[in-house]
């Protein structure tokens, strides 16, 4: 019942307001059933896409690298803090026939599914490998997918340019990665070879990195360090996501991106699907 009451309200909006409102986001997670697999001591805060970065609501998405000692996690603090609120209001609310599906601050891109919302990365320093867990819409929950591949290589070349990002020190650098020029700005002050999304490699912590159409860019604009180490999580159902290959998870996710309907089942009694704007792929290749 619940489904079928968010699925009407989900073709409801898609038709009062006139433009695509998919893929819709997913069902929140309950952040009680998670797992310890690693602590650290370094919490590095990225803006994606910020148009202000005082304002985080101006942000595509506010993101988070923890670095441990034996992997990172990189992920979504909006939906991260979202599924939390959730999870509490749903053990104030038991009786509560229905549950939201969003809470807390949200960004400019945040009504709709994007896989680089609902995606997780680990990076495990022993095996020199990343896992993604992709977390699929509503409606596509049985799609949840994963994929290892060995630690991605950039190869960078370094250039003398430097540039101050929150008072460190920064060094450029430029890559060609997979169909993508970007430029990345690091710190050899931070001695950690690590950075947002896939990126790493460097001498130091990269602080900033975006691609030539700066269509993605990566703005760190908070490092943390505890002295008491805080818990690195992993999601008990990730051991249920579907195994693929790297490339097989690009193309459904591309597919949930662009024919989102067809692929969850769902027929609009509209013959016409509204247009919706462009989405940009990370990895062209």
């Amino acid at each position: 019942m619940k489904y079928s009451i968010l699925l009407i309200c989900f073709l409801f909006s898609y038709s009062l307001l006139g433009k695509a409102q998919i893929p819709p986001i997913p069902l929140p997670k309950n952040t009680e059933h998670m797992t310890t697999v690693d602590s650290g001591s370094i919490r590095v805060w990225y803006a994606l896409n910020p148009l202000k970065v005082s304002e985080p609501k101006t942000y595509d998405d506010l993101q988070r690298l923890d670095i441990g000692s034996h992997l990172s996690k990189y992920y979504s603090y909006f939906v991260y803090n979202s599924d939390s609120l959730v999870t509490m209001w749903g053990k104030q609310n038991r009786n509560a026939q229905s549950t939201p599906t969003r809470l807390g601050v949200r960004g400019k891109t945040s009504h709709y599914w994007s896989e680089y919302h609902y995606s997780e990365y680990f990076k495990n320093f022993s095996s020199n490998s990343l896992t993604e867990y992709s977390r699929m819409p509503m409606y596509l929950h049985q799609e949840n997918c994963q994929y290892t591949e060995q630690m991605p290589i950039q190869g960078w070349k370094i250039h003398k340019d430097t540039l101050v990002i929150l008072g460190y020190c920064c060094q450029k650098a430029t890559c060609t990665f997979r169909g993508r020029e970007y430029t990345a700005w690091f710190s050899i002050d931070i001695p950690i070879s690590n950075g947002p999304w896939k990126f790493g490699g460097l001498p130091g912590l990269i602080l900033k990195v975006f691609d030539t159409e700066r269509l993605f860019v990566y703005e760190c604009i908070r490092i943390e360090q505890y002295k008491n180490k805080f818990p690195i999580t992993f999601y008990n159902d990730y051991n249920k996501y579907k195994k693929r290959k790297r490339k097989e998870v690009l193309q459904l996710q591309r597919e949930v991106n662009e024919n989102f309907l067809r692929i969850a089942g769902i027929t609009l009694r509209s013959g016409k699907l509204p247009e919706r704007k462009p989405h940009y792929y990370l990895e062209l290749e």
